[in-house]
């Protein structure tokens, strides 16, 4: 199995190479709506059949070499595939591109695109780190992002193969919340205070300009806009990597819960617990844990969550009742006590183990 990380790379381009690249973008996202129109005409999602029906014209009309054509194609009938956008329209934001039309060349760290009337070697500003993850290494897939700032990214991808998963006998069990984002099976708990804070003012700056309705407060909103969501996949990257970190240390799976239904098993009560709960990415983790998982060759685990939150983890008794508050949980049988989250987190590791 492959294992795939992506490294984004801030562009340095020219004055007269963001206008080639502002053309580029609107010529593809052009092209992409019109290869969609097609799709729906003849009822079909198939590359083959959408590339036969539509591939001259659209490289005629709007002027795309061969590949960025094909690469159009292949956007349009991945993302008509899918339900949700089956009726989406595509915007001049980002570019797919593959090693015929896209290179990376690590002695001045420059970047070599296929754009709309020309082939540009474009420069970067690179960290140490993607240097590292860069150095020699021949990327083949990347993708261009202009982001709402203006700014011009690329999301360059980095393909592996993934180690084989260890053998284990025990997990690292994961429960996930709103007060407490992840507590572990070990007491580790990950609250996410940071990203409450975060979303607590941006909520309050939201409403303030708003109310204003200014062509001022417009530009502030624009400004502040996705600040939240960057900030929350960056708590959310922190405590995978934590928890991952925790199970290759000491040779244990992680067993997480399974997260269809997630938003109706936890309640949040009021307006501001409400925002909160639909302002996390429980989702998001879940993906983060898995791939880190999977490029450490740690097996993870999903898990029914049902009465873990009411399930004794020391005798087994499971009633409503022992979950006193959202904080703590006392069993009515035994007399077990302890944090709640922690404990249905140890129901969590040995419903994995169970499994096994």
């Amino acid at each position: 199995m492959d294992t795939t990380r992506t490294i984004v790379c801030k562009l340095n381009p020219t004055a007269a190479q963001v206008v080639e690249l502002d053309a580029t973008l609107k010529a593809f996202a052009s092209a992409c709506n019109r290869i969609a129109e097609v799709a729906r005409e003849i009822h079909s999602t198939n590359k083959v059949l959408v590339q036969k029906a539509c591939y001259h014209a659209i490289r005629k009309q709007f002027g795309l070499s061969a590949n960025l054509a094909i690469r159009a194609i292949a956007r349009v009938c991945a993302a008509l595939k899918v339900p949700a956008k089956a009726h989406s329209t595509f915007a001049p934001t980002s570019i797919d591109y593959d090693a015929r039309i896209f290179s990376f060349r690590e002695w001045d760290w420059t970047f070599s695109l296929t754009l709309l009337d020309s082939r540009q070697r474009i420069e970067s500003t690179l960290g140490e780190r993607q240097k590292s993850l860069l150095k020699g290494r021949k990327p083949t897939s990347a993708v261009l992002v202009k982001r709402k700032d203006g700014l011009f990214f690329l999301h360059v991808a980095l393909t592996d193969e993934a180690p084989e998963p260890i053998a284990v006998t025990e997990f690292l069990g994961v429960d996930l919340g709103v007060a407490n984002i992840a507590t572990d099976s070990d007491g580790t708990t990950h609250t996410g205070k940071a990203v409450e804070d975060i979303r607590r003012k941006h909520n309050l700056q939201r409403k303030r300009l708003q109310k204003r309705n200014t062509k001022g407060a417009k530009k502030k909103l624009k400004r502040i806009a996705g600040k939240e969501g960057r900030f929350r996949r960056h708590d959310n990257h922190v405590i995978s990597r934590r928890i991952v970190e925790s199970a290759k240390r000491t040779g244990r799976g992680i067993a997480v819960e399974e997260l269809t239904g997630i938003r109706d098993r936890i309640k949040a009560r009021g307006g501001d617990a409400r925002n909160r709960l639909s302002g996390w990415s429980f989702h998001q983790l879940r993906g983060f844990i898995d791939y880190k998982a999977l490029g450490a060759g740690i097996p993870v685990v999903a898990v029914d969550p049902r009465n873990t939150s009411r399930t004794c983890s020391q005798c087994g008794h499971c009633e409503k009742a022992n979950r006193k508050c959202q904080a703590e949980f006392v069993c009515l049988h035994c007399g077990f006590s302890s944090n709640a989250d922690w404990n249905a987190a140890r129901n969590i590791k040995f419903r994995a183990q169970g499994a096994m």
